[in-house]
């Protein structure tokens, strides 16, 4: 089944679409500032005197118990928040080159005759094979997705912000995964935790991936618009 090529029209389609990916990310990390300032004593304060209103009755209680406990949840919230956005559009961003540039699918992947057989068209087959390895990618390490990005894609991965993007990926494992505890794999890649120390996020360092995400998107993106958006 030959790849199908794609008119001047679809690429600039495609090009509009990554446009709005950069964008979309921007924004979404732009709103996270204004949600830490939740953060804020006052905010807690506030939360305090409704809290009656916002809780069911069996929650009575259910508000953290310290104004730090409180600030820390508020950071890990968005940090996590600001991750995920930060990884979807790594994997919107491998979607579109796919999209714009089918040719570049790697050739030695098989799917099965029912699922090829399941698809009503050859679009919907296509589509399927890039959603097949978006998914196959992206549930990787981030070391896994980096080297992808640079060997398979061919793009530089800004190396001041590997480091930094492989120790959020490894954060928001263990917030999610580990009750917000270090596990093996976070201290060893990073001084700043322990095995089994708690993890208290705080604003600012938030603040400090959500700058460092921005920077590793544009410059991933200025080298996929040259690369196959053009």
């Amino acid at each position: 089944m030959g790849a199908k090529k794609r008119s001047p029209k679809r690429k600039a389609a495609k090009k509009k679409t990554a446009t709005k990916l950069i964008d979309r990310l921007i924004s979404q990390l732009n709103a996270l500032v204004a949600f830490l300032a939740l953060s804020r004593p006052e905010f807690f304060a506030i939360i305090k005197q409704h809290h009656a209103q916002w809780f069911a009755p069996e929650d009575e209680g259910a508000l953290p118990e310290s104004e730090t406990i409180y600030q820390t949840q508020v950071a890990h919230a968005a940090f996590v928040l600001g991750y995920s956005y930060a990884e979807a559009f790594l994997a919107d961003l491998i979607r579109d080159i796919y999209l714009s540039h089918p040719e570049a699918l790697p050739r030695d992947k098989e799917i099965k005759f029912g699922d090829v057989l399941e698809r009503s068209s050859y679009d919907e087959v296509f589509v399927y094979m890039i959603e097949k390895e978006v998914l196959a990618v992206m549930y990787s390490s981030m070391d896994k997705i980096i080297k992808y990005f640079e060997d398979r894609l061919g793009l530089q991965w800004p190396s001041s912000e590997r480091a930094a993007i492989v120790k959020a990926n490894l954060l928001r494992n263990c917030i999610i995964h580990n009750n917000a505890v270090a596990d093996s794999r976070l201290a060893a890649n990073c001084t700043d935790w322990t095995e089994g120390a708690k993890i208290a996020l705080s604003v600012s360092t938030v603040h400090e991936f959500g700058i460092v995400a921005r920077a590793t998107a544009r410059d991933l993106y200025r080298q996929v618009e040259e690369k196959f958006l053009r």
